[in-house]
């Protein structure tokens, strides 16, 4: 069994969310446990049992994931799909998943209060800086925005992530959110960046994990370099 994250993140009564943790799975020494990317070196087989024994734990038949690139592209998915090239999906189709993989970046899960829609967003400072959260809800111009409901999943934290003057030069916006520290360089709120994008929006229904992911039981690009991805999917219940 994948052990899930916990966080009180209030959806309506036909959706249904899951983030993993590194705890348990069936990924073995740098990447161990539950890592869900097959592109990061770990053994292809022990990969897709993590998945397969997620789609069984879960009762999910399709999960959609992404090549993520730190695009600001977005798609509209369905059972037709199965890698999008892309750093945001969505749908309506009741037979799918949709799935982010992350390592430090922000897995920020989508849904609207009538539980219409589904989405998902991997979120770093570059896709941040080329703006797929507006990207992404551009493309769900259709829904209020009063009625978006949106969890910003555990990301690094300001505390643990050291960037350089040239990263906080591309934010002249939020530079509240960087902290400058004594070797010149700054420390980045990645996620209350994101809090402030959503809020410029429209946006005000979200919910924030506290979570670490250099700290706690997740993995952490920025900790160990080579290293494992978690996962951050949304589905519709029972369908």
């Amino acid at each position: 069994m994948i052990t899930r994250y916990k966080i009180d993140w209030k959806v309506p009564s036909n959706i249904e969310f899951f983030i993993s943790t590194n705890q348990s799975g069936f990924s073995r020494e740098k990447f161990k446990h539950a890592n869900f990317s097959f592109d990061v070196g770990d053994n292809q087989i022990n990969v897709q049992s993590n998945i397969n024994c997620l789609r069984n734990q879960l009762n999910i038949n399709h999960i959609v994931f992404m090549n993520q690139t730190h695009s600001n592209l977005v798609s509209n998915v369905s059972t037709n799909s199965k890698y999008a090239d892309s750093d945001a999906i969505f749908s309506n189709d009741k037979h799918i998943a949709c799935a982010v993989l992350t390592a430090d970046c922000i897995p920020i899960l989508i849904t609207n209060k009538a539980g219409s829609i589904i989405g998902c967003i991997h979120a770093g400072w570059k896709g941040l800086r080329h703006n797929i959260i507006e990207n992404f809800f551009n493309e769900l111009s259709n829904i209020k925005k009063e009625d978006i409901m949106v969890l910003l999943g555990p990301c690094i934290s300001q505390n643990n992530y050291e960037v350089d003057e040239d990263v906080l030069n591309q934010f002249p916006k939020y530079s509240k959110r960087f902290e400058k520290v004594k070797n010149g360089k700054y420390k980045m709120n990645l996620r209350y960046i994101a809090y402030d994008i959503l809020s410029e929006i429209g946006i005000t229904d979200v919910t924030i994990s506290k979570s670490c992911t250099f700290d706690e039981n997740f993995y952490s690009y920025r900790k160990d370099g080579i290293t494992g991805r978690f996962i951050s999917l949304i589905w519709f219940k029972d369908a």
